[in-house]
């Protein structure tokens, strides 16, 4: 992890934007999970630290030790409990003229049934998210009320 924030770290580490009265009273069984039964987890957390905010370094530090556990944590102390303050953009649809380009055209009259299979993700369209381990996606045709079924596995 020290390579990451090395290379990408951000400026410094702001103690206020962290409530530990929330991360102890609300995330506590999350945060043991974590930091004293998970060693990849422990790391991604540290790795993640080290980064300081810098959005690059954290996506390596996820795709390296990303795992449930830490999952959780992040879920809990961020988007549960907001016990960790972090900078989130207001959703809602691009304006007009502003949506981002698609890297290819949309194919006419695609058939879903030609996705059924196994299928693996070596790379991609985003420097960042390519870091992550290769994985292997799985497709079965749905019946006609459901999505279609998609099964998604790191590949170790």
């Amino acid at each position: 992890e020290n390579e990451l924030s090395a290379k990408y770290g951000g400026k410094g580490f702001d103690t206020s934007l962290v409530d530990q009265t929330c991360l102890v009273d609300k995330c506590s069984l999350q945060a043991k999970a974590c930091l004293a039964d998970d060693p990849d987890c422990r790391k991604g957390l540290t790795c993640t630290a080290k980064c300081k905010g810098d959005n690059t370094c954290i996506t390596g530090c996820m795709a390296r030790y990303g795992d449930e556990n830490l999952d959780n944590l992040l879920k809990c102390t961020i988007e549960d409990n907001e016990c960790i303050k972090i900078a989130i953009l207001d959703g809602g649809a691009d304006k007009y003229g502003e949506e981002p380009r698609s890297p290819a055209p949309a194919v006419r009259n695609f058939n879903m049934n030609s996705l059924e299979g196994q299928w693996y993700k070596v790379v991609g369209f985003n420097p960042n998210y390519d870091c992550y381990a290769c994985q292997k996606n799985s497709f079965s045709v749905p019946d006609e009320n459901s999505p279609p079924f998609r099964q998604n596995n790191k590949l170790e």
